[in-house]
């Protein structure tokens, strides 16, 4: 196989990788907070046989080398539930897991068994001193969670929900659940972000824009496929000259 074709089946693997992100943004626009991704390229630059001439023996290939994920903050919405929380600007929830501390942005969460206040999967939010949040026996009040993340019941002041951010959110890698583990050291989030009470936070997708994407994509691979179809019969008709010729 020539080198062409071998070049365009490496566009061709990039853009199914990208169309598995599509797809998955899309799957995803409904998820609280969820962040779009996107696939990033970059030329793999083939130089041949390096006793000959490098400038007409090289070939260019494209690689995927990672997904960058767009952590713009999605679209508020008001629940009236007072166990739904959004956060507004950078920041994430501190969670603990089995697997060790992970964090997330989606605030919809509930009391569990123990009166502990848990993510949707049953994973217990901690506070700024790393605890568990529980909430007093018999206390029916609901709670009221102030911007800053103190959560108080009645006249108990149940503690401070723990709000932290990244220097380098691309680091985070993303789990189960809508979380986010990472080795990186959190740092507290700054002032500018806050917790609003009885608001959840949307995909940050937006679907009409995903779906022109997927139509974009798939007319490159079409004409792709074009491409080495076309060089596929360049070079069977190549070969049945050249065996008329020699015949």
């Amino acid at each position: 196989m020539e080198n062409t074709s071998y070049i365009a089946l490496s566009k061709m693997s990039a853009m199914r990788r990208q169309m598995d992100v599509l797809a998955n943004n899309l799957a995803n626009m409904n998820s609280n907070a969820y962040k779009g991704e996107r696939v990033m390229f970059e030329e793999y630059l083939n130089r041949g046989n390096t006793s000959l001439d490098t400038r007409n023996n090289r070939s260019s290939f494209v690689t995927d080398t990672g997904v960058l994920r767009d952590f713009s903050n999605g679209k508020l919405n008001n629940t009236g539930n007072p166990f739904d929380l959004a956060i507004t600007g950078p920041g994430y929830l501190s969670i603990d897991t089995p697997q060790g501390r992970r964090y997330t942005r989606d605030g919809h969460l509930r009391l569990d068994e123990d009166r502990r206040l848990v993510t949707a999967g049953g994973h217990p939010v901690l506070d700024n001193r790393g605890r568990e949040i529980v909430f007093p026996p018999n206390e029916n009040n609901p709670p009221a969670i102030a911007a800053d993340g103190t959560i108080t019941v009645g006249v108990n002041q149940l503690g401070k929900i723990d709000l932290v951010t990244f220097e380098n959110e691309q680091g985070l890698r993303k789990t189960a659940q809508g979380m986010f583990a990472t080795d990186l050291e959190p740092e507290v989030a700054p002032q500018t972000s806050t917790i609003a009470q009885g608001m959840l936070e949307s995909s940050n997708v937006e679907p009409i824009l995903e779906m022109t994407n997927m139509i974009d994509l798939l007319r490159y691979y079409q004409n792709t496929q074009n491409l080495i179809d076309g060089e596929h019969d360049r070079i069977r008709r190549a070969v049945e000259r050249l065996g008329r010729v020699t015949a």
